[in-house]
């Protein structure tokens, strides 16, 4: 990175002779001169330095009896130096990157993964009669709705997506399952059923936290202003807020109360071995998964759990449908 940096900004490669190299040298450090890679030779010494400091250099060798010159340029800088007076060549790049940018912004690619009992051919006319094909602009598709959409259309699919990846619209399909001869007989037709995840990370070293104090404060909300009915407010760890307005048939009035309830905290720490992180990490699974799908039915799930030096990481996926 520092190479890539310094190639950017350009630097020289230079020599100095006919003088005193090591009072030269020792001048120039002293003055916060950065000279690198200085290499001794017979007549003096070869170094590098960036553009700046090499506009320097040639007063530090005059006043030890010596002359510096350039021996290379290196860099952007120097690459771009002869096309400094050639417009025509900086338009033609900006004109370049335009042209790009437009054309990236269409789909020049489709591609179906993902389907077996649903043919290529019947999803590519559904494609085609929705506006998804080669030559539309990415920017005219709502993928969301147009997965929900699919997914609606075809009782087949349980889940899809619209990855974009370059110019290439790429739609990914999970089919559903077919119900077993022996097992459970009920149908999806119509059942809006799609795919969802889910992650959560547990943290190895976790905090016991108890409230040491609470303090309530309360300000007076009149039309536009606000009136403190307290002196001074304390920041604490945990805000709460909470507002009472007048109504009158249903109508709110801008007249009541704000409520604040600042909570100061002691807390203290400990560090959870794999079984009972895991055990973590599987509750806070749980109750996002009741806060996530409690509209929902869940058909299937599936999870992968990594536990590392610091932390448990679950991922689960989840095949839903609406209650």
């Amino acid at each position: 990175m520092i190479w890539f940096f310094r190639w950017m900004f350009g630097y020289v490669l230079f020599f100095f002779k006919g003088g005193f190299a090591e009072d030269f040298l020792t001048d120039c450090f002293s003055d916060g001169i950065e000279i690198r890679d200085v290499a001794l030779n017979d007549d003096g010494f070869t170094a590098a330095c960036n553009i700046k400091t090499y506009r320097k250099l040639h007063r530090y060798a005059l006043r030890h009896g010596g002359r510096v010159k350039i021996i290379k340029k290196k860099g952007l800088p120097f690459i771009l130096l002869p096309l400094k007076n050639r417009f025509g060549f900086f338009v033609g790049m900006l004109v370049f990157v335009v042209i790009i940018s437009f054309l990236s912004s269409f789909i020049w690619n489709v591609e179906i993964v993902g389907n077996s009992r649903l043919s290529d051919t019947a999803i590519s006319a559904y494609l085609d009669n929705h506006n998804l094909k080669t030559g539309t602009m990415w920017s005219s598709i709502d993928r969301d709705s147009f997965c929900w959409d699919m997914m609606s259309d075809f009782d087949d699919i349980s889940w899809v997506h619209i990855n974009k990846i370059g110019t290439t619209a790429r739609v990914e399909i999970n089919e559903t399952k077919l119900a077993d001869k022996d097992g459970d007989k009920e149908k999806l037709q119509g059942i809006n059923v799609f795919r969802k995840e889910l992650q959560v990370v547990a943290y190895r070293e976790q905090k016991d936290i108890t409230v040491k104090n609470r303090k309530k404060y309360i300000c007076l909300h009149f039309f536009t202003a606000d009136i403190p009915l307290y002196i001074k407010k304390e920041k604490g760890d945990i805000s709460n807020q909470r507002e009472s307005f007048l109504t009158i048939r249903d109508t709110k009035i801008p007249i009541g109360i704000t409520e604040y309830e600042e909570c100061f905290l002691l807390s203290s720490s400990k560090t959870l071995n794999d079984d009972v992180l895991l055990e973590l990490a599987r509750k806070k699974m749980k109750f996002q998964e009741e806060k996530e799908f409690d509209e929902f039915e869940i058909i299937n799930k599936s999870e992968n759990h990594k536990i590392d030096a610091d932390k448990c990481v679950i991922n689960t996926s989840y095949i839903i449908r609406r209650k």
